[in-house]
């Protein structure tokens, strides 16, 4: 089995247990290497992540623990960095980037206009103030709290569209917003592993669309109510939209090689990757109860691994019980 899960959440955002308990539950599941990669601070969207002090807290507890277990198994002190997170990376041995958000093109204007009315300032407490301003559907929206959500961004009002040939082309335009986002991971955060590449998917098993053109849950109606996924993964412009993503990744990978990075991992003696992206293979989602499958998609996995990426697995745990969950049960997707 793999000996490193480097993808995992505590009390510190929105896991369920402690640091320290993380810790242990990774050690007694027999790994070298563990990384605890608290979701970093996203100022227009507070709920989730590790508030600016809460940072400073995490990170002087994952160094002492690294020392208090340092005989048992090597502790990594990361981030799980979102798109438009906003927090100093000195600290971490290594950065997770992932996208929790999809923002409009007069979110992305506003944005700017905060950050740019605000460059240089060593408090950001009057930035943070400002991004909280944003408005959820209209500038930003949450990719993975509720299938509803993207519904309401694509649509307005609550969510709902009767047209099934509007309602189809409207969350093609999201997967392909998403995508677009999540294509310049790499250049955006410096991070050294990609995660989730398809999180968008994460309600495709359990929801889609009514003949009213409501989000219901797949369980919970009958067949001749559930009219339509809520993606046409099969659409060419869906296909061509997570191609253009991965090439990006690769592409942005191979130039910052150029440049002399290396990949974080690659210090700590967890693998070696080269000029190529480092993909995790999550489970999260299925401990989690929401899919069957991992992200990325099957046929999204065989382009990486076409392009000679790395493929990694993750657990996403939000608690200690889930580390390393369905490991065993995917490594051959690797």
């Amino acid at each position: 089995m793999q000996n490193f899960d480097l993808h995992m959440h505590t009390t510190y955002c929105d896991g369920k247990d402690s640091a320290e308990a993380m810790v242990i539950s990774a050690a007694e599941n027999g790994l070298a290497f563990a990384g605890i990669s608290g979701h970093a601070f996203t100022p227009h969207d507070q709920s989730y992540c590790m508030s600016r002090e809460g940072t400073k807290k995490y990170i002087e507890e994952i160094r002492s623990l690294k020392q208090k277990y340092a005989g048992r198994i090597t502790l990594l002190l990361g981030t799980e960095l979102d798109r438009y997170s906003d927090i100093d990376l000195s600290p971490y041995d290594y950065y997770i980037g992932s996208v929790h958000y999809i923002f409009s093109e007069e979110g992305l204007r506003k944005r700017g206009d905060i950050l740019a009315r605000h460059a240089g300032e060593a408090d950001r407490s009057a930035t943070d103030a400002e991004m909280e301003k944003l408005v959820k559907y209209r500038d930003w929206c949450p990719v993975d709290d509720y299938a509803e959500d993207l519904c309401i961004f694509a649509f307005g009002g609550d969510g709902s569209c009767e047209d099934p040939v509007l309602r189809r082309e409207k969350m093609l335009d999201v997967a392909e917003l998403y995508f677009e986002t999540i294509g310049g991971i790499v250049s955006a955060t410096g991070c050294d592993i990609i995660g989730h590449f398809d999180l968008l998917t994460k309600f495709t098993e359990g929801w889609g669309c009514s003949p009213g053109g409501n989000v219901i849950s797949k369980t919970r109606c009958g067949a001749a109510e559930f009219i339509s996924e809520l993606f046409d993964t099969s659409d060419e412009r869906y296909i061509s939209a997570w191609k253009k993503a991965i090439d990006r990744i690769f592409d942005d990978c191979a130039e910052r090689y150029k440049a002399g990075y290396r990949n974080r991992l690659e210090k700590h003696r967890v693998l070696q990757a080269a000029d190529k992206p480092v993909f995790e293979i999550n489970t999260g989602a299925i401990s989690k109860g929401y899919r069957t499958v991992p992200y990325p998609a099957g046929d999204q996995i065989s382009y990486i691994k076409s392009k000679g990426g790395i493929l990694i697995l993750s657990s996403d745990s939000h608690a200690a019980g889930t580390i390393c969950s369905g490991f065993e049960e995917f490594a051959g997707l690797k």
